[in-house]
């Protein structure tokens, strides 16, 4: 019986080194994944839908010339974020909410890859010249 449990133990602790030292070299600090949907069509039609659901259905304008007092997703000013031309940045601001806003996390609510879709839908649908580049919010 001590047997076994010394060998799980040693087990269970290998894999921790392992996972660690995975995670350390797949995610240096500074280093961006990046979409892995942006310009798949299928994903870009699935985030249109999720965005049509979830975010339009509540706050965000989805159209040219909407009015809400949540930001448009589609022009070139962001609010939050360095969600310019950083989609890691949105994902956070997706996944993670805004403080002392309405603008609520949605991690755990959605699954990660459907957080990419919307932002890879985000992208498409940019009214921005650059294809999704946007300027930050001007200073108050």
């Amino acid at each position: 019986m001590t047997r076994t449990v010394g060998i799980v133990t040693r087990t269970v602790g290998i894999a921790a080194v392992v996972l660690a030292c995975a995670g350390s070299v797949l995610a240096q600090p500074g280093q961006r994944a990046g979409n892995p949907f942006a310009g798949d069509s299928a994903a870009i039609a699935e985030g249109r839908n999720l965005l049509a659901a979830v975010c339009g259905g509540y706050c965000h304008a989805t159209l040219e010339g909407e009015t809400t007092d949540a930001p448009d997703l589609f022009d070139c000013e962001w609010w939050h974020g360095d969600a310019a031309d950083n989609d890691d940045d949105l994902f956070a601001v997706i996944r993670d909410g805004v403080p002392d806003t309405r603008m609520q996390g949605f991690g755990g609510i959605l699954p990660d890859d459907d957080i990419w879709r919307l932002i890879a839908a985000i992208r498409a649908g940019s009214r921005c010249a650059g294809g999704g580049a946007a300027d930050p919010a001007p200073a108050n």
